[in-house]
């Protein structure tokens, strides 16, 4: 469902928040849809409890996510609407990266190279 790269700079509890909105992005998850229980999550991503913990607070506090004290999260009616509002901003941010990298004289093949590798999941950049 989701799922997180330890070896990457973004922290876990960021790539946790990503991953959820992702899933109301693709329709995986809609307004009103129970969220993953903490614990569940934590243990299905082998990772502390306390940092899932951490990213469902700060996604309640984003109004992604409506905490229902003892009944557990939801996916928020706002929560479609953010993600919408994320993923235009990460395709600005790559699209300044691929101008950066163009002008920095990558071609268009060693992007391709690094697109290749990021979606094979053997992201040889680091």
């Amino acid at each position: 469902m989701i799922e997180i790269d330890p070896t990457s700079p973004l922290p876990i509890n960021d790539q946790i928040k990503g991953g959820l909105k992702g899933l109301v992005t693709k329709g995986l998850l809609r307004p009103g849809d129970k969220a993953p229980s903490i614990r569940g999550l934590a243990v299905s991503l082998k990772i502390n409890p306390n940092t899932v913990a951490r990213a469902f607070r700060e996604l309640a506090l984003e109004g992604f996510l409506d905490s229902k004290r003892g009944d557990g999260n939801y996916i928020a009616r706002s929560a479609p609407g953010q993600a919408r509002e994320g993923l235009a901003e990460a395709k600005d941010r790559l699209r300044d990266a691929l101008r950066q990298a163009r002008q920095g004289g990558l071609s268009w093949d060693d992007i391709s190279d690094v697109i290749g590798a990021v979606k094979g999941g053997e992201d040889e950049t680091r």
